[in-house]
């Protein structure tokens, strides 16, 4: 059977044309800002804080077992990454190195995926000509989570992280992943006959369930730590220091990673996406599939509530996706490099260009600093026109380096210019390009950000404690943040 991941991707105009038919949805009202003038001692943690993790799938198929009852995607198991950005993202040759967690059912496969890893950081080794272009694999920083997701875009359903400055503890706000990129809370009722590997249906139910199961893999030993008791050569033993877990939350939203942008400081970012896929906590809502700008922005303040609520958010930058594609995720033309930093893409087309413009001047109208970056349109073989968007937006800036997708031969002017606005917006940072998969390439709708989930450190840095068996490991003091 035909690798669903494999297949040809369609347009991006006939999937606006698709989502325009299935949902009915009316263009958004203009970008907007709204507050929530009430301090809270939550918050949410943006991208580019410090990291000790970061979670990707090897989604595919294995022969199923009888008492299987999950749904796995068909075909060969297959990063959404190539090798070389996750032996980089190791950062192993760093003081602080970062774990890499792959969710897949099959443990077993980790020799295999160890392997290939040290086959590819011998082949960059071997072609290298400068020092700073070798890298360093090392096999210790490999983790199976024992689950298979239906898809490789941790970003969209992986946790979103937060941080309780009164306990210390840190911890997950879960969102419910839907699959449908320009989704509307119409299709939940009569999407049940839509294969969701297809990417055309509400849910991938594995993928929703990702977080949960990376939640599980993070806190059992820290359960099993916790019940455990030592004796010290003592005849009575006694317990084991305790050991923080994080806490887990339902933010009750339908949600997406993709659109999903924070500075850490109690700012949010993202389209108006959010509007169409969350319907109001009542029973009377009558404008789910086609809702006014009205109904809008009732559902934007009680999803404002909700962040809120959750996650400390106190100002959300709600903005009209200028893009024209289907999928309505804000890290394909902007991004929070720092809690003041803010890039924005350029488009070669001068009426989506004037839009970007419009947003850049919003943020900067807000006290931030925007960049710019050129995103031309590039060719993608698998790609049913020759024309989508390079989205160097959609990089993974990891503790001090930044990862940025490049389009290669014939886009090399775009690049360098790319790699050099990331240099001027991040002194001190680490720019790294890298090239795609070619069985997976840089799309102007998917890139490595859409295939990554970082993190904290912090967060890493318990887990392992919680799996350490020494007496002298007592409850580290909070970290406290502003």
């Amino acid at each position: 059977m035909e690798h669903y991941l494999e297949k040809k991707r369609p347009s991006n105009k006939a999937l606006v044309k698709e989502f325009l038919e299935k949902t009915l949805c009316k263009i958004p009202p203009k970008s907007k800002i709204y507050k929530k003038n009430v301090k809270s001692h939550v918050r949410a943690i943006a991208e580019f804080e410090e990291m000790g993790g970061v979670l990707i799938a090897y989604p595919g198929t294995i022969s199923r077992r009888k008492e299987h009852i999950q749904l796995p995607p068909f075909g060969p198991r297959s990063f959404g990454i190539p090798n070389e950005l996750i032996i980089r993202m190791q950062q192993a040759d760093t003081k602080k190195p970062v774990h890499i967690f792959i969710m897949c059912a099959n443990t077993s496969e980790k020799a295999n995926i160890v392997k290939d890893l040290e086959v590819t950081a011998q082949e960059i080794n071997a072609a290298a000509t400068k020092k700073e272009e070798k890298v360093t694999f090392d096999a210790n920083l490999i983790h199976l989570v024992p689950w298979d997701t239906d898809s490789y875009w941790t970003r969209d359903y992986g946790p979103w992280w937060i941080y309780n400055n009164k306990t210390g503890h840190y911890g997950i706000a879960k969102h419910l992943y839907t699959s449908l990129g320009g989704g509307s809370v119409g299709l939940v009722e009569g999407a049940e006959d839509v294969n969701p590997r297809e990417g055309s249906g509400i849910f991938r139910p594995n993928d929703d369930y990702g977080a949960d199961k990376f939640a599980d893999y993070l806190n059992e030993p820290i359960r099993k730590r916790n019940k455990a008791k030592w004796s010290n050569g003592k005849a009575n033993p006694s317990e084991l220091p305790h050991i923080k877990s994080n806490n887990w939350f339902n933010t009750g939203l339908l949600e997406v990673g993709g659109n999903y942008m924070v500075n850490g400081a109690g700012v949010i970012a993202s389209s108006y996406l959010v509007a169409t896929q969350n319907e109001l906590p009542s029973a009377k809502e009558e404008e789910l599939t086609h809702p006014s700008r009205v109904t809008i922005h009732k559902r934007m303040e009680y999803i404002l509530d909700q962040f809120h609520r959750f996650m400390g958010i106190h100002k959300y930058h709600v903005l009209t996706d200028p893009s024209g594609t289907y999928i309505g995720h804000i890290d394909c033309w902007g991004k929070f490099l720092s809690e003041k930093k803010v890039l924005i893409a350029k488009s070669q087309d001068p009426q989506i260009n004037k839009a970007y413009d419009y947003i850049a001047k919003t943020f900067a109208d807000d006290g931030f600093t925007p960049y710019r970056v050129m995103c031309p349109n590039r060719y993608v073989p698998v790609a049913s026109e020759p024309a989508t968007t390079a989205a160097y937006t959609n990089s993974l800036i990891l503790n001090n380096y930044v990862y940025v997708p490049i389009c290669g031969k014939g886009y090399e002017k775009y690049d360098n210019d790319a790699i050099q606005v990331y240099k001027n917006a991040l002194p001190g940072y680490t720019v790294v390009p890298i090239k795609e998969k070619p069985s997976h390439p840089w799309l102007g709708t998917d890139a490595m950000h859409c295939r990554t989930r970082a993190i904290p450190r912090e967060v890493i840095q318990r887990w392992l404690d919680s799996q350490n068996p020494k007496i002298e490991l007592v409850q580290r003091e909070p970290v406290l943040m502003n």
